[in-house]
């Protein structure tokens, strides 16, 4: 059987995780709720104040083409 991808790791230990929330769920140890209105206000203010994505700071980033690269050395 071939090796797993970097991918297919972390799909199963996603599920593993989902699993276990799901087990606390059901056991009672966890309790999952809706957010009040109170909150769903105050997290919508911190929320606002952030970027757009998660993503933005890593899209801000300059493009590889404008970066410095050091010479490659020819081989012949």
């Amino acid at each position: 059987m071939p090796p797993k991808t970097q991918r297919e790791r972390e799909a199963e230990q996603r599920q593993l995780k989902l699993e276990r929330i799901q087990e606390q769920v059901d056991e009672g140890s966890l309790v999952i709720r809706k957010m009040t209105d109170e909150e769903r206000a105050r997290f919508e203010k911190k929320r606002s104040e952030r970027p757009q994505s998660a993503n933005a700071k890593r899209r801000a980033r300059t493009p590889r083409k404008a970066r410095a690269m050091p010479p490659v050395p020819k081989t012949t």
